[in-house]
Order: structure tokens, then C-alpha cells, then sequence
């Protein structure tokens, strides 16, 4: 059995300041017990005194709440920025030199080679993943109207990633023409030691799973251009999906971005993005599908899942909406 994490080292603090108690929603604390189902069902009462004070800069002022073991190697947190509005990151840092921490792509669900739409909450339940977050775009796809149902794909509808993806050594996606979306110019590399983030749609002969995104945001610390994903893509603040790892590859960043959510997030632009990744210490990073589609969900130990950002689909905030695949991680046994 996966071991509980603990869910609130640090949480005893200063009195919580009520006049941030509102803005303190989805920043995480989360309390050392064996009821791992308990603490994360109070994480966004917990949270509220969990942050701990950061200097403000000329740049940005922000917090960064206590970090959480979920697992060997996995450790969250979530940091608010005004910048100068209000975003709210989450984040997922991963050893990856551990030989127990695993990432995956998840494979085609319809029991015939394709993808199926569903939640990123269920794909968790379903694979017994530790966590996932979203990662392709994908076609059909309807926004919707707000708090409406005539949004594409529905749970369970046939759909398609844009862009490669391979699971298992296998192409189960092929690579689309760069007019398909522009934004798809780079792919996320699996292989059985490291990670990479490559431009184009190869990887090494020993990839075991990929998947294909973007734009890319660093190459060997560099920012890259965003011109192709098109500049109101890119000016433009939203909900963000994206992954980074450091120069050696030994630490990986699953990172997810609120928006479109007055109160508690604005987005980020792809700038701030970069900038963010930057922060952390990666190298390279790629942006994923964002927007209504950005995710973070967790298994809560009991095989139930949890989502630890504030989806809006369909402009409903805590609403998920079906996507057609997601980066998963996940801890294996010990080799003997």
C-alpha cells in the first residue's frame, strides 16, 4: 500500500490574516494521519493558514504554502502571485532519479486502440495512478456555452489527441500536419531512465511513452519564441498546463495554473509561464492543452480522487471537463 503522505508539515503558524483568508482557497496544507481521505476532503479549510510569507519584489509579491509529501519523491505545493493580479500555480516537483517514480502517458481507452473522453479525476481512479494532470489537445472540441452541456466531447464520446502520442513503444497517435495546430511543436520523451522535452515529433528509438505539445516554452534555459501559437494565445492570461525539467534531469515540474477565475486566478501568459519555470530552476519546459481542459487531480488513498486546482469548464469553476489523454505518475516497487 502506497504510504500516506504527510499532509501538513509546518501547519502550525501565525494566526491566519483575514483579509487573505479568501484569496488562501486552494493553497494546501495537509495534516500527518492516517485518514488520508479526512485530510485532503479539508485541504481548502486547512489551507487558509498554510502559506508562508515570501519578501515582495518590484517584479511580484507572492506566498508559497507548506509542501506536501504525497509519495516518495512527489512533493506539492501551491505559490500565489500578484503579478500584478492574482495567480495561483500548483506544482508537482518529481525526483526523477528515483527509480520508483514513474511518468506515463495513458493509453487508449475504448478497448480498440482508441481514445475515449473522460476526466482527469477518472482516468486517476481508473489507472490507480498517484496523480495526473491533462496533456493533449485534442479534436472534436466545443467550449460550450457557459454552465451548459453543448460542450464536445461529452464523457465517453470517440475523440482524438493533436499530435503524437506513443504509450508503451507504440504510436497510438500519429504526428499532425503543424496546420492542424500550430501550437504542437514539441513532444515530451518517456524513456526507461530520463525525461527530455525535444522540438519536432522524434524521439530517442527507446522511448516508452511521449506525447506531443507546445509550444515549447525553454530550450537549455533559453525562452523560445511564441509567435507560431499566435500572439493573443499567447499575451492572453489563462489556466496553464505545463511540464519542465532541470539541466541533469534529475528533477522534474508538473505545473498547473488557475484562471479565468476573478477571486482566485487570473491565468498566466505564456511569459509568465516561462518566467515561472525559470523560477523553479528547468531547463526545458513545454506548454500542454490549458484553458478549460487544466487539471491536477490525486488519488486520496482510499481509490478515490481529488482535484487540487479550480477547473472551469464551461466558465463553472470546479467543473472538470472530458479530455482525451493525461500524464500520469505513479509509484512502483522497489526492484529486488
Amino acid at each position: 500500500m502506497r504510504p500516506a503522505p504527510d499532509l501538513c508539515a509546518g501547519h502550525r503558524r501565525r494566526p491566519c490574516d483575514r483579509r487573505r483568508l479568501c484569496f488562501r482557497l486552494f493553497e494546501v496544507c495537509l495534516v500527518p494521519s492516517f485518514l488520508r481521505a479526512a485530510a485532503l476532503g479539508a485541504l481548502l479549510l486547512l489551507s487558509a493558514c498554510a502559506s508562508v510569507d515570501i519578501p515582495a519584489s518590484p517584479k511580484a509579491a507572492f506566498s508559497r504554502s507548506a509542501s506536501s509529501v504525497l509519495s516518495t519523491g512527489v512533493t506539492y505545493w501551491s505559490e500565489t502571485r500578484e503579478n500584478p493580479l492574482r495567480q495561483v500555480y500548483h506544482v508537482v516537483q518529481l525526483d526523477l532519479a528515483d527509480p520508483k517514480v514513474e511518468l506515463f502517458v495513458s493509453p487508449p481507452n475504448d478497448g480498440a486502440g482508441q481514445y475515449h473522453a473522460r476526466t482527469t479525476s477518472e482516468f486517476v481512479t481508473a489507472s490507480g495512478a498517484l496523480l495526473a494532470v491533462n496533456a493533449s489537445y485534442f479534436v472534436p472540441f466545443k467550449a460550450g456555452s457557459p454552465g451548459g452541456d453543448d460542450f464536445a466531447p461529452h464523457a465517453g464520446e470517440h475523440v482524438d489527441p493533436v499530435g503524437k502520442v506513443i504509450v508503451g513503444g507504440r504510436e497510438v497517435a500519429p504526428p499532425d500536419d503543424p496546420e492542424v495546430d500550430p501550437r504542437v511543436n514539441a513532444i515530451l520523451c518517456i524513456h526507461p531512465s530520463f525525461v527530455e522535452i525535444r522540438s519536432g515529433a522524434t524521439c530517442r528509438w527507446d522511448v516508452v511513452d511521449a506525447v506531443a505539445a507546445g509550444p515549447v516554452l525553454l530550450v537549455d534555459g533559453a525562452e523560445q519564441s511564441f509567435q507560431n501559437a499566435g500572439p493573443k494565445y499567447a499575451r492572453d492570461r489563462h489556466p496553464r498546463t505545463a511540464f519542465g525539467v532541470s539541466a541533469d534531469g534529475r528533477t522534474g515540474w508538473l505545473v498547473v495554473v488557475d484562471g479565468r477565475q476573478t477571486v482566485i486566478s487570473e491565468g498566466a501568459t505564456l511569459v509568465e509561464l516561462t518566467a515561472f519555470f525559470r523560477d523553479l530552476g528547468a531547463a526545458d519546459a513545454i506548454n500542454l492543452d490549458g484553458g478549460g481542459s487544466t487539471t491536477l487531480a490525486v488519488d486520496d488513498g482510499f481509490g478515490r480522487p481529488r482535484v487540487l486546482n479550480s477547473p472551469i469548464h464551461t466558465g463553472v469553476p470546479g467543473r472538470e471537463r472530458p479530455v482525451a489523454n493525461q500524464i500520469g505518475v505513479r509509484i512502483v516497487p522497489a526492484q529486488p
